[in-house]
């Protein structure tokens, strides 16, 4: 006995989550077996989640000395204004192919407290960290230290820091636009920011320093034990 064919099945085909194999005019299905995945097109949209590892092979790119340090602002820009797949893999050209999966951002961030106190001590806030309001900071005796370089802004923000003795510094994201309005009695302020890209928060610092620095960077314009932090970042999966 012949069994017809169902509409747009001929013998030999695959579709989507079924084999159909035909032998003469029977059709046998055959169940079970899966779609394969589909592979992203050049032209597909990309969001921070995809620009995060290759954030992370440029940063170890530089920290192992596989391309000049003089090419990180460069390809961090690269990476901020790519808006598809195929802009995203230009900005990876060049940079070594990691051994293993490099951690990509995770979907959920840890909150961070709105206040935060230390009386002796350095104070430090950095990680994947969920910044949903205004942040304060008071230390007494001691550095503080705002790494938002890899946090969530989602909108405008205020830092105040208030620091009796010791450094104050705020490491921002790339792009985010930022201004210092703290005041210093003994100290420096020190300000260096990469360029501010449409469409990113604003970051205000306001507060008051006594006796230490006031220091405002973005990411890639840290001066101060950048390959350190970049091995650390690296070292620890954050």
């Amino acid at each position: 006995m012949t069994v017809p064919r169902r509409a747009g099945q001929t013998g030999g085909q695959r579709y989507s989550g079924t084999s159909v194999v035909g032998v003469s005019d029977d059709v046998v299905p055959h169940q079970g077996s899966s779609p394969e995945p589909a592979q992203p097109l050049p032209s597909d949209p990309i969001d921070d989640n995809d620009r995060q590892p290759v954030l992370h092979r440029i940063q170890r790119a530089v920290a192992e000395d596989a391309i000049p340090f003089d090419e990180l602002d460069e390809r961090f820009d690269a990476v901020y204004a790519a808006r598809n797949r195929a802009e995203l893999d230009a900005a990876a050209v060049g940079l070594p192919t990691p051994a293993a999966p490099l951690p990509a951002r995770p979907a959920v961030s840890h909150p961070v407290p709105r206040s935060t106190f230390s009386l002796a001590g350095d104070l430090k806030i950095d990680g994947w960290i969920d910044v949903d309001g205004d942040l304060q900071a008071t230390s007494i005796l001691g550095d503080t230290t705002l790494d938002l370089s890899s946090a969530t802004i989602p909108s405008d923000l205020t830092i105040t820091i208030y620091s009796a003795i010791g450094d104050s510094m705020v490491i921002l994201p790339d792009g985010v636009r930022a201004v210092l309005e703290m005041s210093v009695v003994l100290g420096d302020r020190r300000v260096d920011l990469a360029e501010p890209r449409p469409g990113m928060p604003t970051v205000r610092v306001r507060g008051l320093s006594l006796i230490g620095d006031a220091k405002l960077y973005s990411l890639s314009r840290v001066p101060e034990g950048i390959f350190r932090r970049i091995w650390n970042r690296l070292s620890s999966g954050s």
